[in-house]
């Protein structure tokens, strides 16, 4: 039989006794939000019904099974277990039962699927312009790329640059590596 304890208009407290495991439920919610942690322990069965008691700013709940005494703490959304010797037996009262059982949380709606990125247009800073496909950046007279260019034709400015004068990277450690090599000088990466 599942009990419930409400500590205050946005927090509850679930306790069931299924087979030989104690469920402690902490549901909190408020507008547009709802949460829950779940401890679950093995106690054994109950030998008498759960009691409650309020003691300072949070709520200590005990259970008594064949296997001894035992007592949570919850406060501020924290559950954690407490000495039993401590129970404040003055203030106990029997835990009330649960119209039903602790609320299950409504799953998330599956997210929809991210459209693709479009490709990104060549961009230009003064004079400096960088384009992703081939990668390329040029600044002023140097041209530096990754990857097959294709040749093209002067930029702005007194000195014209290719595709042929720039300058090819490693695409695995980004050391220098010639127009020719076929393997990375640096790390040995096959470049073709």
């Amino acid at each position: 039989m599942p009990y419930q304890y409400d500590i205050d208009s946005s927090q509850k407290i679930y306790l069931d006794n299924s087979d030989s495991l104690t469920l402690i439920t902490l549901a909190s919610g408020g507008p547009g939000q709802q949460q829950q942690a779940v401890t679950q322990l093995p106690t054994g069965p109950w030998t008498e019904p759960p009691q409650v008691a309020r003691v300072g700013g949070g709520v200590w709940v005990r259970c008594v099974t064949a296997q001894g005494t035992l007592v949570w703490q919850i406060q501020h959304g924290q559950i954690s277990t407490a000495d039993a010797a401590a129970w404040p037996t003055d203030q106990a009262v029997p835990m009330p039962t649960a119209q039903s059982a602790a609320p299950a949380m409504a799953p998330m709606a599956p997210m929809a699927p991210m459209q693709p990125m479009q490709p990104m247009q060549p961009m230009q800073m003064g004079d400096m312009q960088m384009s992703a496909n081939p990668m390329t950046m040029r600044m002023g007279n140097m041209t530096l790329g990754m990857g097959h260019t294709e040749a093209s034709g002067p930029t702005s400015g007194p000195a014209s640059s290719t595709a042929s004068d720039s300058k090819k990277f490693c695409t695995q450690c980004g050391a220098a590596v010639g127009p020719s090599d076929r393997y990375c000088g640096s790390c040995g990466h096959q470049l073709q």
